[in-house]
């Protein structure tokens, strides 16, 4: 009694089959294999069942990526292999080709805007402006309705420019007073300016957008043709 516990880790069982010569060995703690995921989803280290038998895990997950099987060193592992030692097994990952979608953009006579192409589920962050003579461009049309260009991009997509006559306009013209050019923008008659972001000058406070004399607070309708001047202060 006393040796077989003294040799109780390992149990070896020799069945042998006279007519075959069969050798099978049995070891009760079993091997281990660990699994080193390479940047996917954590896969737990198993240990081998009676007659070194293993159960495949669930395959692990990869963003992006395609798990293309368990390698040991740099030969594809067969999960019917009987184990002699333990093993690390490494995954092995194909990435996965993103579709891509073309957004053609009809100026519809205005400048001609060249395709873009992005990937399934950007968002287009650059949307572009043509210009048409005697027009002011407002927004770009898909399936006769305004596009959100918040939205991401799930197929080939085909915009239409929508326009409005000039004189039904206004000129917002913005004089820095720091050096940079002098700006124009076209707003529609009774809308409101989006407030202009603060500019920056060397030695300088910026104060404040100004119309004349007042200060411009950018919550009123325009329906002429204004100028819009920043005001500085220089730093002591």
């Amino acid at each position: 009694m006393s040796k077989v516990m003294k040799y109780s880790i390992l149990i070896v069982l020799i069945v042998v089959f006279i007519g075959g010569g069969v050798f099978l060995y049995l070891k009760k703690d079993g091997y281990q294999i660990v699994f080193n995921s390479n940047g996917g989803s954590r896969v737990e280290t198993i240990t081998t069942g009676l007659l070194n038998t293993i159960d495949k895990p669930d395959d692990p997950t990869k963003e992006g990526y395609t798990f293309a099987g368990w390698y040991l060193d740099d030969e594809k592992f067969s999960f019917d292999t009987k184990l002699s030692e333990n093993i690390t097994l490494t995954a092995h990952w194909e990435e996965e080709e993103v579709p891509t979608y073309t957004l053609r953009f009809d100026a519809l006579g205005g400048s001609e805007i060249e395709d873009i192409t992005v990937q399934e589920g950007s968002i287009l962050e650059d949307v572009p402006v043509p210009e048409k003579e005697g027009y002011l461009f407002t927004s770009w049309y898909y399936h006769n309705k305004e596009f959100d260009f918040s939205k991401e991009i799930s197929s080939n997509m085909t915009f239409v420019a929508k326009y409005e006559k000039d004189s039904d306009v206004v000129w917002v013209r913005i004089r820095y007073n720091n050096g940079s050019e002098d700006l124009e923008k076209k707003i529609k008659v009774g809308s409101v300016l989006t407030k202009l972001d603060e500019p920056s000058r060397e030695g300088y406070k910026f104060v404040g957008w100004y119309l004349g004399d007042e200060e411009y607070h950018f919550t009123e309708s325009i329906n002429k043709d204004i100028t819009l001047e920043a005001r500085w202060e220089e730093i002591e």
